[in-house]
């Protein structure tokens, strides 16, 4: 698999728990890909939202367990989409 050459990620072999996780890599990627935004621009806004995950959880270790970076992956991809305007209001909506 080759990847975006601004893509950080392990070039070899990224690796997925759940079928999700990979479409919503594979949707980033795409995205990005296709001209809708730069790179940078998606890994700004996960590195956003690990921080405000992580701010709010503060030390609690508690919480840290609940630590999912796919679920910060699709936060911070809807982010980019919402800004960028990227979805269209369904027909009679």
């Amino acid at each position: 698999m080759k990847l975006h050459q601004t893509c950080t990620t392990d070039q070899a072999a990224p690796s997925f728990d759940h079928e999700w996780q990979r479409r919503a890599f594979g949707l980033a990627l795409a995205l990005s890909e296709f001209g809708h935004y730069p790179w940078s621009e998606f890994q700004q806004s996960l590195i956003d939202a690990i921080g405000a995950w992580d701010a709010s959880t503060g030390s609690d270790s508690d919480s840290h367990a609940d630590w999912q970076y796919y679920d910060h992956w699709v936060a911070a991809l809807e982010k980019v989409v919402a800004q960028r305007g990227l979805l269209a209001e369904a027909a009679g909506s």
